[in-house]
């Protein structure tokens, strides 16, 4: 069994590059005070932003709040949003400070990510196929809850870097921009998590992936 190459959720998707220019042009009308262009922005990442905290802290509650931050910030910088990446890659990048923060925070109380995020919650509370084997999805269920723990387990850089890669999608340039590292570094976070988490878990090495991100 390999760890599969992407890990496919509900509702993931990798933003368009074409919202670059249109994302510049609404933050110039926020910065001018059309609250509803700065609306359109946060309507537009919301629901990704949610996504990337809800797999970085582990809980809706927390989460929640570090997206109401995380916009809240992103509204009093935006002079200092430079339009050369999307808004969505500057938000984000507010975003896993706050959650690298919280993380700190959390481990300095001891206190242990439990259950599953939201995106995660669909599928486990979805009705079983009539006539579907219950032994079977029981086994599915507890696949689902190893890998999730075993994510959580990841050291804070290595975890966002899965996530924002593997999980969310995007390009290796856009992971590097919002984590505030180069490309280089970015592809190794990538490599040891999956490393990290293939050794856990019990999982064959994927030498397919292997190839693909220019590992030996």
């Amino acid at each position: 069994m390999k760890l599969p190459t992407t890990i496919p959720l509900p509702g993931t998707s990798t933003t368009p590059r074409t919202y670059v220019e249109d994302d510049r042009a609404l933050a110039r009308l926020a910065m001018r005070g059309d609250r509803r262009a700065f609306d359109r922005l946060v309507e537009r990442y919301l629901d990704r932003t949610l996504r990337i905290c809800l797999r970085l802290v582990g809980n809706l509650e927390d989460a929640e709040d570090a997206v109401q931050e995380t916009f809240t910030r992103a509204y009093s910088r935006l002079d200092s949003f430079a339009g050369k990446s999307t808004f969505g890659t500057w938000v984000t990048s507010i975003a896993l400070r706050l959650c690298a923060d919280l993380e700190r925070a959390r481990k300095s109380r001891r206190r242990h990510v439990a259950g599953l995020p939201a995106t995660f919650e669909i599928d486990r509370d979805a009705r079983a196929p009539r006539g579907a084997n219950p032994s079977l999805q029981s086994e599915q269920r507890e696949a689902v809850r190893d890998l999730e723990s075993a994510l959580a387990r990841l050291p804070n850089r290595l975890r966002t870097a899965l996530t924002l890669r593997t999980i969310e999608g995007l390009d290796y340039e856009e992971v590097a921009r919002m984590m505030g590292t180069t490309v280089r570094s970015s592809r190794l976070y990538v490599w040891e998590a999956r490393q990290r988490l293939s050794r856990e878990l019990g999982l064959d090495e994927d030498d397919d992936f292997r190839r693909e991100e220019g590992h030996p």
